[in-house]
């Protein structure tokens, strides 16, 4: 693992010594001076917290953050608490943006654990906090950082490990698709969204899956490390794991443009119902004047599974579900519930009527595998049926052997 390479962007440091008059005696000085060397980075160093309003902007463009955790004057008990609350508050930020977050102080570790929430910093498992903590002195030895204990908590960490790597080759394919287009013509997203409009479908739409599905088919594959990734993960509840299958396959309705319709969008009816949309998305666009409420969606009826129910089809040699030719199951697809969807029960329903009703979208696999298997049904040649007297009877059962009976006395 090339800790320089995972690390690169741009680098923001948050510490009041570059505001105090005494503060270039403050050891982040050499750290960051340390780490502009070893990593060729540059860094936006403020000595107060930045506004709120600008932590977005800020925290999009940051590769990590170096937070000092005491921004107040000493004995400042008022502004201690504002500022203890307004760090949380950064912090809590920096998790939504997925941003690492080094806070480097020079108070008592331990003290500044205490102080922040469970769902911040869990003291239990440093490794699998998104947070690292370190006093300053501890990460400097002989005037040098200790680069290989930044460079340990990334390798222990899997979600900063992931999301780094991730980043890196997701910056690289970027560069190279948008560079390669721009060299044919540095008009090409006007080229392609005129032949949109003039294919009827929704221009915008249809760009950014030709943007996405041009980065997939450019992100390297092979970047995440077995050494690191391959170690043993520690025990996941059922419920987390459902939740992690969910999270992989489903896109819930909060994060959907309402008047967007995709093939994949699910709707919960009454009694445990759900219906699944299989129109495909160039069919979904509405045209020729259309509202999108005018649009019609083609419908496969399913139904919430018991717990009983995905025990008995579960194959454990396959590692999925036993399904007749007219069915499929999608698991754990919203809040744990995994729904069986019958072929059979096929129903058109303008979007109108269903779109108070609709939860998310299924997403890639899981959406295309029962297209394929629906598609499969549509087709299917079913065969006369076999009469049971041409099937070759079970064999008599062995004789036992009777019993040896004892003599009499």
């Amino acid at each position: 693992m090339n800790l320089k390479d995972l690390m690169s962007g741009i680098g923001v440091v948050i510490d009041d010594a570059f505001d105090r008059t005494d503060g270039r005696n403050d050891l982040i000085f050499r750290i960051v001076e340390q780490i502009e060397h070893e990593w060729h980075l540059p860094f936006y160093k403020t000595g107060t917290m930045p506004s709120e309003s600008t932590w977005p902007g800020l925290l999009q463009a940051a590769s990590f953050v170096l937070l000092d955790w005491e921004l107040w004057p000493t004995g400042a008990a008022a502004l201690e608490q504002d500022g203890i609350e307004r760090n949380i508050r950064f912090l809590d930020q920096a998790k939504d943006y997925f941003v690492p977050a080094f806070i480097l102080t020079n108070e008592n570790p331990a003290d500044v654990a205490d102080r922040l929430p469970d769902t911040v910093y869990n003291p239990e498992a440093p490794e699998k906090n998104f947070i690292f903590l370190r006093r300053k002195a501890d990460l400097m030895a002989d005037d040098a950082l200790q680069f290989n204990a930044i460079e340990e908590w990334v390798r222990r960490n899997a979600s900063v490990y992931a999301l780094k790597t991730w980043e890196r080759e997701f910056h690289v394919a970027k560069k190279e698709l948008f560079g390669s287009m721009y060299a044919r013509s540095p008009d090409w997203p006007r080229v392609f969204w005129k032949a949109y409009a003039d294919d009827g479908v929704d221009p915008s739409f249809s760009l950014t899956h030709l943007i996405n599905d041009s980065l997939r088919g450019r992100v390297r594959t092979g970047a995440f490390e077995a050494e690191i990734l391959a170690e043993p993960a520690a025990e996941v509840r059922r419920e987390d794991l459902q939740a992690l299958i969910g999270e992989a396959s489903f896109r819930p309705q909060d994060t959907l443009p309402e008047d967007e319709i995709g093939c994949g969008d699910v709707f919960r009816l009454p009694q445990s119902k759900f219906l699944l949309n299989l129109r495909p998305d160039c069919d979904c666009v509405p045209r020729d004047g259309q509202k999108a409420g005018d649009v019609e969606l083609y419908c496969i009826e399913g139904k919430r599974m018991r717990d009983r129910e995905l025990r008995e089809q579960y194959l454990e040699k396959h590692g999925h579900f036993d399904e007749r030719v007219w069915e499929c199951v999608a698991f754990s697809v919203n809040e744990g519930d995994s729904i069986r969807f019958d072929f059979t029960k096929f129903r058109v329903a303008q979007f109108a009527t269903l779109k108070g009703q609709r939860i998310g979208r299924l997403l890639h696999p899981y959406l295309t595998r029962i297209q394929q298997r629906f598609g499969l049904y549509l087709q299917r040649q079913g065969l006369p049926r076999i009469p049971q007297e041409a099937i070759p009877a079970a064999p008599p059962p062995a004789p036992q052997p009777e019993a040896e009976m004892e003599p009499e006395t």
